[in-house]
């Protein structure tokens, strides 16, 4: 056997070991990062260079195989958090629509106020007009 085989074996032996202890004691949510096992945190322990994951096969077997079974639970979390998120973007996008047509209903009643006020204010001169002279001006 050629030494890169050997060491080939010694790692994935080391990582089969790793992963046995972890299920032993239960303490593989420590090496959780974003979902999957903190590869950095595995080989720098390990002492194993990280290009073993890509070169070596049963490695990368083994730790997908952790991956899922350690952590795969939460992906149904997160399709519950995404179908959640939907739900919360969509009442946001309704909420969104009705203020925005509150708004342009708030704009149109100031105009008209506005409206309403030059018109009281011109018949409130012709009243004061007409109280005075007795006759209603053109």
């Amino acid at each position: 056997m050629s030494n890169g085989v050997q060491k080939g074996k010694d790692n994935a032996l080391a990582v089969q070991q790793w992963i046995a202890e972890r299920d032993a004691t239960g303490d593989y949510g420590e090496y959780e990062r974003r979902g999957i096992i903190n590869r950095s945190a595995l080989f720098d322990e390990l002492g194993i260079p990280r290009s073993s994951m890509g070169s070596n096969d049963q490695i990368r077997q083994m730790i997908e195989a952790a991956d899922v079974r350690w952590f795969g639970e939460k992906e149904a979390d997160t399709k519950a958090h995404k179908a959640a998120r939907e739900r919360s973007e969509k009442r946001v996008a309704s909420t969104s629509a009705e203020v925005s047509k509150l708004m342009d209903q708030i704009v149109k009643l100031k105009a008209e106020n506005a409206q309403l006020k030059r018109e009281n204010e011109k018949y409130a001169a012709m009243k004061e007009v007409l109280l005075e002279t007795g006759y209603q001006p053109r």
